[in-house]
């Protein structure tokens, strides 16, 4: 996957794993595949959004080479430490030592047990942002979406919210957006990921999702971690998310039965 352009001076520089048919060992089959994203913003700070998995990392330094030279990159926002998202982290610091690295503090603290390494750290929460040039990104606590030290960023300029692992979907594609793709697929794997990685959360996603609500954000496009970012369909994701967190189901019958 080459990187794609999302909007002026906006780019998905991640991964696509083609291969990937059990995330999480076997507890979650991805027929689709898996994609890992990460985003490069240029500004007058060149900004990178979260990494990828670890083995990817050249494919992922390659990705942005085409845009940049990755020794330029001067933040590092980190949104989640999960590996899948933080893998080629230690790797891309190597390649842009000076870089300052902004995420929560329980991120720092996970990624100094996992790699040993936290970079140029500065630890963030709610309410505050980071000026890189004519944009400012703005920080928001989301912990149990779905680690303790999950958090979006949020960019008003270009009206897009970096939501990592909210709103995503485990389907491998060499497309970018949610209307490049059929619509009942992309939902069918929203739903899925949304059972496998949100679900036990429910009451967090719930009261998260009206704190977010209140800030009054415009949203033109929502980045997420894995999958297709949402351009069309926003509202869509958005009231299946509340749907989905509020314990609603339709009403169904299961009927199990056994023959020879």
């Amino acid at each position: 996957m080459a990187a794609n352009i999302i909007k002026d001076g906006v780019y998905a520089v991640g991964v696509v794993d083609w291969n990937e048919r059990h995330f999480h060992g076997h507890t979650y089959v991805t027929k689709r595949g898996v994609t890992y994203n990460s985003y490069l913003i240029i500004d007058e700070k060149i900004t990178l959004i979260d990494t990828v998995r670890k083995g990817f990392e050249k494919e992922l330094l390659e990705n942005i080479r085409s845009i940049v030279d990755p020794s330029k990159i001067d933040t590092i926002v980190i949104n989640h430490i999960e590996p899948d998202h933080s893998g080629a982290f230690p790797e891309v610091l190597k390649t842009c030592p000076n870089a300052k690295v902004y995420g929560t503090e329980k991120a720092r603290d996970g990624l100094l047990k996992y790699y040993g390494v936290s970079g140029n750290w500065t630890a963030v929460k709610s309410g505050q942002s980071l000026k890189i040039g004519k944009r400012t990104l703005e920080f928001i606590d989301v912990p149990m979406i779905h680690w303790t030290d999950s958090m979006f960023t949020y960019c008003a300029y270009d009206k897009i919210l970096f939501s990592n692992d909210g709103f995503g979907q485990h389907y491998a594609t060499d497309k970018l957006f949610d209307d490049e793709v059929n619509f009942d697929v992309i939902m069918e794997e929203a739903q899925k990921y949304y059972a496998n990685i949100l679900w036990p959360f429910n009451i967090l996603v719930a009261s998260k999702l009206a704190a977010i609500s209140k800030l009054n954000l415009a949203i033109d496009f929502i980045a997420p971690s894995h999958g297709l970012a949402w351009r069309k369909h926003i509202s869509d994701i958005m009231e299946k998310y509340l749907y989905w967190s509020a314990h609603k189901c339709k009403k169904r019958i299961a009927v199990v039965y056994e023959t020879m």
